[in-house]
């Protein structure tokens, strides 16, 4: 693991984490015997507008029951739980950090849905799988911490079966620069490798993959943001929050991030992409 890796591996691996939920959810009056995936959302749909765009992002993808999808940077597993058990499909989430893999795993058996969700512990620049393995790929807001967007891209094409679909949830750089720091996926900007959104289309197409769908929905999250006030004192937080898996500044981080959206610095968009049939052949 090189250095930079090692920087970002660092950031995303809290300490006893699935203990942290457990007590957390306890502390609420669940019953651990009925959790639901409902129940986890408010700690583990880590991206902007949570479980609302994880939705419409499904209905997006258009991924059906008999399907295999890949979540390339699953965290610890809220949306790829989500999208198996809204559309019966199965899925396997990779993701650097071990300590998300594993309370991703241990989640996933809590809720007794370990035959259809799988993860496992790896880059997403060296996946474990086949060429053509997957019916489809599901990606939520990862790419921030990817300096090498394009072998990144290229490898996610390569485990896609031809004709298969990538659904991609992205922040990406905007007109004006520097970004305000910390922020959601960044403690500083050596974390951080934000493309403005025309260069990470190229560096899509770059990689093998034809453009079905491109949204701008900078405008929707400046709207999640809106209210995000410079924290002042101790902060409040909530018994369960992602606040856990990124550290107790997730209000100055948010506070920054709203920021960044309405100066230009940033922005989101969502895209479906397919790997051409040709792909296979080679013609």
């Amino acid at each position: 693991m090189t250095k930079d890796i090692k920087h970002i591996h660092s950031y995303y691996s809290p300490n006893d984490l699935y203990n942290k939920i457990i007590d957390g959810l306890a502390k609420m009056g669940k019953d651990l015997s009925k959790i639901t995936v409902d129940d986890l959302q408010p700690v583990d749909e880590f991206h902007i507008r949570g479980d609302t765009a994880t939705r419409e992002l499904i209905e997006l993808a258009e991924f059906t029951p008999e399907m295999h999808i890949l979540d390339v940077g699953c965290g610890i597993g809220g949306s790829t739980r989500r999208l198996a058990q809204e559309t019966g499909c199965r899925v396997t989430g990779i993701d650097l950090s071990d300590e998300y893999i594993d309370t991703a795993k241990r989640l996933t058996q809590l809720l007794k849905m370990q035959e259809r969700v799988s993860f496992d512990a790896c880059s997403a620049l060296e996946l474990p799988f086949d060429d053509n393995f997957f019916d489809g790929v599901w990606s939520l807001q990862m790419n921030m911490n990817v300096e090498d967007k394009l072998a990144w891209m290229k490898e996610t094409c390569r485990v896609l079966k031809p004709g298969g679909r990538a659904v991609l949830y992205e922040v990406c750089g905007n007109t004006n620069t520097p970004l305000y720091f910390p922020v959601p996926w960044a403690q500083d900007s050596s974390m951080s490798f934000l493309l403005p959104a025309n260069l990470f289309r190229d560096v899509i197409t770059a990689a093998g993959f034809d453009i079905e769908v491109w949204h701008d929905k900078t405008d929707l999250a400046q709207k999640a943001f809106a209210n995000a006030k410079e924290p002042v004192g101790e902060p409040n937080l909530p018994i369960l929050g992602v606040y856990l898996l990124v550290g107790n500044d997730i209000q100055t981080k948010a506070y920054n991030l709203h920021r960044n959206l309405d100066e230009d610095r940033v922005s989101l968009i969502e895209t479906a992409v397919v790997k051409p049939v040709f792909a296979a052949t080679g013609i």
